[in-house]
C-alpha cells in the first residue's frame, strides 16, 4: 500500500492551548525506579555517528533484520551484533514475565494486576521482570502490552491494562520504568489499534477517539516511560480526519513517522510484530526492524542502500542509517556497547551494564513472595451477600469445593508468558484450602473432570468376550515394520520402552460400567528440548501445556465402535505444569491433553488408539488413556454441595476470541454446573478464572463471586487466602462486565465489530467501555471500577481546587469504618465542558485520576490527586490541537464509575 499525504500538524487556533502532551500527571515512579535518561541529540550521538561511519553496508543490514537465536537460550529472537565494533548480539524474549530457556516467575496476568490500581505494585512487578530478564541473559522483553480492551471477548485482554486509557497509561509507563531501571529494554506493544478486531479488515478510527483513547498509553510510554522501542501491530488502520487512507500498522507513516517520531519525539526504534512487515518500503514509512519476514534482508535491501549498486536509492540509505542509529543509541543508552576501541570523541559516556548474574540464577524466593502479594491484589470481590465470604473455619463448617480449576489452577494460560516454577504452579487453591481449613471439613468433587482417571484394567479387554484384561499393543517402526506385539493392562502414561518416531496401536474393548456421556482423554507429556546441557542446563520450553491448546496428544487417534473421533481440547489451558507429572533436569513438564466426549451405553465398545511419539519430546515418551463420566461427576458434585454448609465452585472461561463483540462465556457445561450446585446449596460461592468479562446467568442464584483472573504461579495460595480472609479483596474491575450481548456498544452495530466489505468503522468514537454505559444509561452486570471488600470505607471532605493553569487538585478523606484492614481506590471522574465546539465529542464521565488507600480498622487518610490540564482537554481534529475544557466542570469521586457519592463543580481555566 502507498501512504497518502498527511495534513499539516502545526495548525493553530485561539481556542487551543499548548499542552505538554503528557497523558497524565507527570508522577515519578512510586519508588523512584526510572528508565535511563535520554541525552540531548539522541539518537545521533557522537558514539552512534562513529559506529555508522565505521560499519560496512552488510553490518548495517544486520541491525534491521531479526532472526532465530543460534544458541540455546530459548529467546524469541536475536539481532546479531558487530563484534569488531563492540556491538553485541541482542536477545529478545516474550512476556508476560520472561519466557526463555529456563523457568522464571509466573506473575498474575496484567488485566488482574491493573485492577489493583496500584502504581507501586506495577513498579515492583516491572523491576522484578527486569531483574529476571537480566539473570536469564535477555536484553529486551516484549512488553508491556498497552492495547485497550475494546472487545469484551478477546484472549489478549488478559495481558492488557483494561479498557481505560488513563489507567493503561499510568500502569504502562510505571511498568516500563521498573523494567528499564534494571537494565532490561522494554518493547511496548502493539502500536497501534490492535484491540481484538479482525486484523485482516481495515479499522477506521476517528482522529479524536484515536488521540483521546487508543494512543495516550503509547504517548505515556514514550514521554513518561522513555521506552526503548515499540512493536508495530498486525492491524490495518486509518485515523480518519488525520490521514487519507489506511495502511498496515508497520507501514503507516502517519502513525509511525508523523505521530510517534515527529509529534512525540520518540528516540527509540520500531520493530514489527512477527510477520507484521509487508514490504521493503516499510523502512521508509517508519518501521526500523523486522522479525519473521524477509523484507529487510540483505537480498532485498542491500541493492537499495549500497552506493555501488545500480539500484541505489538515497532514501533507503538514509532510512537505514536512521533505523540503525535508533537501535545503536538504545544499545549506548543501556550500556551494551564496548567502547574500549572507540576514539575519545566517540566514547559512550555510559557505564557498561552490570554483567548478568550466573545463567539462570533467578531469585526464586523473591519472585514467589512478590507473585503472591500481587496475586492477592488482583482478586475482585464482585458480590458478597450476607457476608458469605470469608469462609468460616469452625468445627461445624463443611465446605464443598467443586469445579475443575480448584485442583488445576489456570496460572498463566498464554503462550507468551513465563512458565513459573513447577513446584509452585502445582499448589492449587484446593491444596491450600485443605491445608488451612482449621476445624472445617473440606470435600472435593470436580463436577467436570478435564484430566480424568486412568482407565482401569477392569474396563479394558483384548476381546469382546473379556477373557484377557487390557489392550493389545502393536509397535511399528518408521518404515511400518512390526517390531513387537504385547498386551498393556492399562495406559497410565508412564510406559517404559516407547521409542520416539515409532507408532503404537492399541486395540480391544472399552467396558463402560453404566450409561453416561464419557470424556475419553489421550495424553502425553508436553515439552521440547530447547537447551544445551553444556551451557544452559537443557532447558524445557513446554509451550501450551496442561489442558492443551494442541487439541490432543500429538500424533494420536481414537476410533470408537468403528467411528473415528474428532479430538479436541477440554476448554482452556489450565496451568503451566501437570501435577505429579514428569520432570527433566528439575523442570516440570505439561500435558498435551485432548479427546472426545461420547454418549455410551453400558457394556463393551470396540476401541482403537494410535500414538506416534514426536522425536523432540523432552522426556521419555508416555501415553495415557483416561476417562471421566460426565453425569456421574455432576451428580457427585451436587451431592457434596447439598451436604455442606457452603459450596465453592471454581470455573473458568472458554478462552476464545470473537470479533462479533459478544461477551465471554464460561467453558463447556460450567454454567449448568453452577446452577445445579446453587440449587442444592443456597450458600454458594463462585470463583472465576477468566481473561475478561463473562456472562453470569446464575448470578442471582449464588451468594458471592470472586474474580481471580489468571493469578500466576502463586494463585493457588492467594485464592485460598482471599477466600479465608487471610487477605482482603481490594481490586476493582479494570473493564466493564456487560449484562448481556444485547447490552454492549456492539449490539445493533455490526460495523463496529465484524464490519462490512472489509472495513470496520469504530463509530462509537469515545463511547468505548464504561463511557458508553454511562452515556446511554445502560446498566452493566458490574461497572468499571467496582470491587467489594471485607471491610467498609467512607469517603468525605471532598475539595476541588483549580490552579489557574488548567490543572486541578482533588482531595478526599478516606476512612476504614470496618473491623478489618483493607484497601480501596478513590476514583476521580469528570463530566463534560459546555464551552467546547459541538464537533468535539464528549462523554458524561471520564476517569482522570485515582489513588489507593490501605488502612487499618478505624484509620483514615487524606488523598491528594492532581488532575492535569491534558486530562481535562479534548482533541480538535479541525485544529489538530488539544483544547482545554474550560468553564464549569463537575468532578465526581467514588469507588466505581457507578458509585460516585461525592461531587463538586468548579471553574477550570
Amino acid at each position: 500500500m502507498t501512504t497518502a499525504r498527511r495534513r499539516l500538524l502545526a495548525a493553530t487556533g485561539c481556542a487551543a492551548i499548548a499542552l505538554s502532551g503528557l497523558t497524565s500527571t507527570a508522577l515519578a515512579a512510586p519508588d523512584g525506579a526510572t528508565s535511563p535518561p535520554i541525552v540531548t541529540g539522541a539518537p545521533r550521538t557522537a558514539t552512534v555517528d562513529y559506529l555508522l561511519s565505521a560499519m560496512s553496508v552488510d553490518e548495517k543490514l544486520q541491525l534491521v533484520h531479526g532472526g532465530t537465536d543460534p544458541d540455546p537460550h530459548g529467546s524469541a529472537g536475536i539481532i546479531l551484533g558487530v563484534p569488531r565494533l563492540g556491538v553485541p548480539d541482542f536477545r529478545e524474549a516474550d512476556a508476560q514475565g520472561i519466557n526463555v530457556y529456563k523457568d522464571a516467575t509466573a506473575y498474575p496476568g496484567r488485566l488482574g494486576l491493573a485492577g489493583s490500581f496500584d502504581r507501586d505494585a506495577f513498579s515492583r512487578f516491572g523491576q522484578a521482570v527486569g531483574q529476571e530478564g537480566r539473570a536469564l541473559d535477555v536484553d529486551l522483553v516484549y512488553g508491556p502490552q498497552i492495547d485497550l480492551a475494546r472487545f469484551p471477548t478477546w484472549q489478549r485482554n488478559m495481558t492488557t491494562n483494561g479498557e481505560d486509557p488513563f489507567v493503561s497509561a499510568e500502569m504502562g509507563q510505571t511498568e516500563i520504568n521498573g523494567i528499564q531501571s534494571q537494565g532490561l529494554l522494554s518493547q511496548v506493544k502493539h502500536f497501534a489499534f490492535y484491540d481484538g478486531q479482525n486484523q485482516n479488515a481495515t479499522s477506521v478510527v476517528n482522529d479524536q477517539a484515536a488521540r483521546q483513547l487508543y494512543l495516550p498509553p503509547y504517548e505515556a510510554a514514550v514521554k513518561q516511560g522513555q521506552v526503548s522501542s515499540l512493536m508495530c501491530s498486525y492491524a490495518i488502520y486509518q485515523i480518519a480526519g488525520f490521514e487519507d487512507q489506511p495502511d498496515y500498522a508497520c507501514q503507516n507513516s502517519g502513525g509511525l513517522n508523523d505521530i510517534l517520531k515527529a509529534q512525540w519525539d520518540f528516540k527509540g526504534f520500531v520493530t514489527s510484530d512477527y510477520g507484521g512487515s509487508h514490504a521493503t518500503s516499510d523502512l521508509l514509512q517508519g518501521m526500523d526492524q523486522e522479525f519473521a519476514t524477509s523484507n529487510l534482508t540483505s537480498a532485498k535491501l542491500k541493492p537499495l542502500v549500497d552506493p555501488g549498486s545500480s539500484a541505489f536509492d538515497k532514501r533507503y540509505a538514509d532510512a537505514l542509517d536512521s533505523a540503525d542509529a535508533r537501535v545503536l543509541y538504545q544499545y549506548q543508552r543501556f550500556g551494551l556497547l564496548d567502547d574500549s576501541t572507540y576514539p575519545s570523541t566517540a566514547k559512550t559516556g555510559v557505564p557498561p551494564r552490570t554483567a548478568s548474574p550466573a545463567d539462570g540464577q533467578v531469585d526464586e524466593a523473591a519472585g514467589n513472595r512478590l507473585a503472591r502479594e500481587l496475586a492477592e491484589e488482583t482478586g475482585v470481590l464482585l458480590k458478597n451477600e450476607g457476608s458469605t465470604l470469608p469462609l468460616k473455619r469452625t468445627r461445624k463448617s463443611e465446605i464443598a469445593v467443586v469445579g475443575p480449576t480448584a485442583d488445576l489452577m489456570p496460572a498463566a494460560p498464554n503462550g507468551e508468558r513465563a512458565r513459573g516454577f513447577g513446584q509452585r504452579n502445582n499448589i492449587s487453591p484446593l491444596d491450600v484450602l485443605r491445608q488451612d481449613a482449621g476445624n472445617a471439613t473440606i470435600t472435593y468433587a470436580p463436577g467436570i473432570d478435564r484430566v480424568g482417571k486412568t482407565v482401569p484394567s477392569t474396563a479394558l479387554t483384548t476381546t469382546e468376550a473379556g477373557t484377557t484384561a487390557g489392550l493389545t499393543r502393536v509397535e511399528t517402526d518408521a518404515e511400518g515394520k512390526v517390531v513387537a506385539t504385547t498386551v498393556d493392562a492399562t495406559l497410565p502414561g508412564k510406559q517404559a520402552g516407547l521409542v520416539k518416531g515409532h507408532t503404537y496401536t492399541w486395540t480391544g474393548y472399552l467396558n463402560t460400567p453404566a450409561a453416561d456421556t464419557y470424556s475419553l482423554w489421550l495424553q502425553r507429556p508436553a515439552g521440547a528440548q530447547t537447551g544445551d546441557p553444556a551451557g544452559y542446563n537443557q532447558g524445557i520450553n513446554p509451550g501450551l501445556q496442561q489442558g492443551g491448546g494442541r487439541g490432543a496428544a500429538v500424533n494420536s487417534t481414537l476410533t470408537l465402535d468403528g467411528v473415528a473421533q474428532t479430538l479436541t481440547a477440554p476448554s482452556t489451558i489450565l496451568q503451566n505444569t501437570y501435577p505429579n507429572g514428569p520432570t527433566v533436569n528439575g523442570q516440570y513438564l505439561g500435558l498435551d491433553n485432548g479427546g472426545a466426549s461420547v454418549p455410551l451405553t453400558k457394556g463393551p465398545h470396540s476401541i482403537k488408539l494410535t500414538y506416534t511419539p514426536a522425536t523432540n519430546t523432552a522426556a521419555a515418551p508416555g501415553f495415557r488413556f483416561a476417562w471421566a463420566a460426565h453425569d456421574a461427576d455432576v451428580k457427585a458434585a451436587v451431592k457434596a454441595a447439598r451436604g455442606a454448609s457452603t459450596a465453592v465452585v471454581f470455573v473458568d472461561d472458554a478462552n476464545t476470541t470473537t470479533t462479533a463483540g459478544d461477551v465471554g462465556t464460561l467453558g463447556p457445561d460450567q454454567d449448568a454446573l453452577v446452577k445445579k450446585v446453587a440449587a442444592a446449596n443456597p450458600n454458594t460461592v463462585v470463583v472465576l478464572n477468566t481473561d475478561g468479562a463473562v456472562l453470569m446467568p446464575w448470578l442471582r442464584d449464588v451468594r458471592s463471586v470472586l474474580e481471580m483472573w489468571y493469578p500466576g504461579q502463586e494463585g493457588g495460595t492467594a485464592t485460598a487466602d482471599l477466600l479465608y480472609g487471610e487477605a482482603n479483596p481490594s481490586a476493582k474491575l479494570p473493564m466493564t462486565f456487560p449484562a448481556s450481548n444485547k447490552k454492549t456498544p456492539f449490539a445493533g452495530h455490526p460495523e463496529r465489530s465484524v464490519g462490512d466489505d472489509g472495513q470496520i468503522l469504530w463509530s462509537e468514537g469515545l463511547d468505548m467501555g464504561y463511557r458508553w454505559y454511562v452515556d446511554k444509561g445502560v446498566k452493566p452486570l458490574f461497572p468499571f471500577g467496582h470491587g467489594l471488600s471485607y471491610t467498609k470505607f467512607a469517603l468525605s471532605g471532598l475539595t476541588v481546587t483549580p490552579a489557574g493553569d488548567g490543572t486541578v487538585t482533588v482531595s478526599v478523606k478516606v476512612k476504614n469504618t470496618g473491623k478489618k484492614r483493607g484497601a480501596t481506590v478513590a476514583q476521580v471522574y469528570v463530566g463534560t465542558a459546555k464551552g467546547l465546539p459541538k464537533s468535539v465529542q464528549q462523554t458524561k464521565r471520564s476517569l482522570v485520576q485515582f489513588a489507593r488507600a490501605d488502612l487499618e480498622p478505624g484509620a483514615s487518610t487524606r488523598l491528594s490527586m492532581t488532575v492535569s490540564a491534558r486530562e481535562l482537554s479534548s482533541w480538535s481534529t479541525r485544529t489538530q490541537q488539544w483544547v482545554l475544557g474550560s468553564g464549569k466542570r463537575t468532578f465526581k469521586v467514588g469507588t466505581s464509575v457507578s458509585s460516585t457519592p461525592l461531587s463538586k463543580t468548579v471553574t477550570v481555566s
